[in-house]
């Protein structure tokens, strides 16, 4: 049977001990504050041989709490075909025909594709995917 005065006593020696890992996320200091015990917390359990680590669990719930405040006030927005597209050849500083010439795919199609008058083709994906070094399904 759980000792419930036993485990309020360690509960309170263990937030005293890492308070970062324990205390809620209500904002952005306490993320980061949260976020700078978790890879703290990693590089401890990383330079040790025991495997597996015995903070190993306190870990991940650190990590859940972190997502899960991340989840709900920075969402990622779903990201179609043409929105990765065009965020590749932003990020690798390419043009349409530098594309076209690497993947075979014709500069008005790549076009067509950006501007939403094209549904991207398994083949599009595939290329694309294979260029850029990406699971063609980033693309579909």
């Amino acid at each position: 049977m759980t000792n419930y005065q036993d485990l309020a006593q360690t509960w309170q020696a263990l937030n005293g001990l890492a308070p970062e890992l324990f205390m809620p996320i209500t904002d952005d200091a306490s993320l980061a504050q949260a976020t700078a015990a978790l890879r703290a917390l990693d590089r401890e359990m990383s330079a040790s041989p025991v495997r597996p680590h015995p903070l190993a669990e306190l870990a991940d719930t650190a990590m859940r709490r972190i997502l899960a405040y991340e989840a709900e006030h920075s969402p990622i927005p779903e990201a179609d075909g043409p929105m990765m597209l065009a965020f590749y050849l932003d990020q690798k500083n390419l043009t349409q025909q530098q594309v076209s010439d690497a993947t075979g795919i014709h500069q008005a199609t790549i076009s067509q594709l950006l501007n939403r008058k094209r549904a991207f083709a398994a083949d599009h994906a595939r290329a694309l995917g294979a260029f850029f070094g990406v699971s063609p399904a980033m693309f579909l």
